[in-house]
C-alpha cells in the first residue's frame, strides 16, 4: 500500500477541508444560502484577480473561459495576435481560428518566452490588430510570461489584452486592472485547490465596449446573460455546479485566511526549493522565465522520461507529469501549487533522485533533498 501524492499541474491536491464540502447535502441553486456563497466567491475572486470589475463563474473547464473571451469581444475576420510558446498558446490560436479570426502567431520555441518587445514589433507590423492573446503560465513548458510588461504595450496600441491564467491564478501575482487585462480566464483545478469543472472570467469595461460590436455566435457563453442575472439576482443564469461552487467558496476562504500575499510567497518558497533541488541533482531547466507553480526539467540523455514518471508513481506513490505533444518523454513537470507543501517537495525530490539512480543517472543521493532543505531552513 502506498500513499498517493498528486503533484501534477492540474488537477492538483484538494485540501480535506474543501473535500469535505462535497459530502454535505446538496442545496438548491436558487436559494438565499447559495446566493450568499456566490457573493463571497465574487468578492474573493476579485481580490485574487486584482480587479474591481466583473467576474463570472462558468460551469466548464478553463477552456470554456478561453472561448468566452473570444466569442464576447470579437467578430469573424478580426485580426488577432496569439503568443505561441507551448501547448496552451497553441490552444488560444486554435480557438481563434475556429471562430474565423485572422490569426497572426508570435511564435517562440517551446520553453521560450514571448516578450513585450516581441508584442510591440508584431503590433507595429499589424496595426489593425484587435486583440492580443497571451498564456500567463505556460503549463506545458513551465514558462511565465511577463504580463506586467506586455499589458502597457497592448494598451498603448489600443488592442484588447486577453489572458489565460488558468494554471497561475492563486499561485503567482495577478493584477488584472493594473496590468490592463481585459479578459482574464482561470480554472478551478490548479492553484485554487478544487477539482476540475469550474472556470472563472474577469471582464473589463473595455471588454464590455468590445462586446457591443461583437458578432460571433454565443449562447451559453454569452456574458450578457451572466451580467444581467448577477446584477438582478446575484445568481448565475443557468444551473450552477452547486457542489463545486461551495468547494471553491471554501478554498477561497482558506486563501483569504492565510492572506493572499502569504499564499503567493508560499508558492515562491516551494518553487525556490524545488528548483534548487533539481539543479543540485544536475538536471537542466526547460524554460527561461520560470513559473512558481511548477518546476520543469529536461530528462537526461539516455533516460526514458515516460518510464521515469511511471516509476515515481508505482514505486513511491508520487504522481508527476511528463511532457505533452512534441516534448513527450523529454521533460518532467513537478507541480507545487495550491495545497502543495514543503513535505511534498521533499518527497518528490527524494523519489526523483532514487528513480534516476535506478535508471543509471549519476547524481548523488540526497543532493536534491539537501538543497531544498537548505532553502526551507534559511527561510523559516
Amino acid at each position: 500500500m502506498k500513499k498517493q501524492i498528486l503533484l501534477t499541474p492540474g488537477p492538483s491536491q484538494v485540501p480535506p477541508r474543501v473535500a469535505e464540502v462535497a459530502a454535505r447535502p446538496i442545496i438548491h441553486h436558487r436559494t438565499p444560502e447559495f446566493r450568499e456563497a456566490l457573493a463571497r466567491i465574487h468578492k474573493n475572486l476579485q481580490c485574487v484577480m486584482g480587479t474591481t470589475g466583473d467576474v463570472f463563474i462558468l460551469a466548464s473547464t478553463g477552456t470554456g473561459a478561453l472561448e468566452a473571451g473570444v466569442a464576447n469581444t470579437l467578430s469573424a475576420g478580426d485580426k488577432v495576435l496569439c503568443a505561441v510558446a507551448g501547448k496552451f498558446g497553441e490552444r488560444y490560436s486554435e480557438i481563434c481560428q475556429a471562430f474565423g479570426m485572422n490569426v497572426v502567431e508570435i511564435v517562440k520555441e517551446w520553453g521560450g518566452l514571448v516578450t513585450a518587445d516581441d508584442v510591440r514589433k508584431a503590433l507595429e507590423s499589424h496595426p489593425d490588430t484587435k486583440a492580443v492573446f497571451v498564456t500567463h503560465s505556460e503549463t506545458s513548458t513551465g514558462a511565465l510570461h511577463p504580463l506586467h510588461e506586455i499589458g502597457p504595450v497592448v494598451r498603448e496600441h489600443g488592442a484588447l489584452f486577453i489572458v489565460d491564467t488558468v494554471s497561475a491564478l492563486g499561485g503567482v501575482p495577478m493584477k488584472m486592472d493594473e496590468w490592463g487585462i481585459d479578459m482574464l480566464a482561470a480554472g478551478s483545478q490548479k492553484a485554487l485547490m478544487i477539482g476540475p469543472g469550474l472556470a472563472f472570467l474577469g471582464m473589463s469595461a473595455r471588454a464590455w465596449k468590445a462586446y457591443e460590436t461583437s458578432t460571433l455566435p454565443k449562447f451559453y457563453f454569452d456574458m450578457k446573460h451572466y451580467k444581467k442575472r448577477w446584477e438582478e439576482k446575484g445568481e448565475t443564469p443557468f444551473t450552477s455546479a452547486v457542489t463545486l461552487c461551495l468547494q471553491v467558496d471554501e478554498a477561497l476562504q482558506m486563501i483569504m485566511e492565510e492572506g493572499l500575499d502569504n499564499v503567493i510567497e508560499r508558492h515562491r518558497r516551494l518553487s525556490r526549493a524545488c528548483k534548487a533541488g533539481v539543479a543540485a541533482m544536475g538536471l537542466k531547466f526547460y524554460s527561461e522565465n520560470r513559473s512558481d507553480i511548477e518546476t520543469v526539467v529536461r530528462v537526461p540523455d539516455g533516460i526514458d522520461g515516460v518510464a521515469l514518471v511511471s516509476m515515481a508513481q508505482e514505486r513511491f506513490g508520487i504522481k508527476l507529469s511528463g511532457g505533452q505533444a512534441q516534448v513527450k518523454g523529454k521533460i518532467i513537470r513537478i507541480a507545487h501549487m495550491g495545497y502543495a507543501t514543503e513535505q511534498d517537495v521533499i518527497l518528490a525530490l527524494s523519489a526523483l533522485e532514487m528513480c534516476l539512480a535506478r535508471m543509471g543517472f549519476d547524481a548523488p543521493l540526497g543532493a536534491g533533498v539537501k538543497a531544498a532543505e537548505e532553502v526551507f531552513q534559511n527561510e523559516m
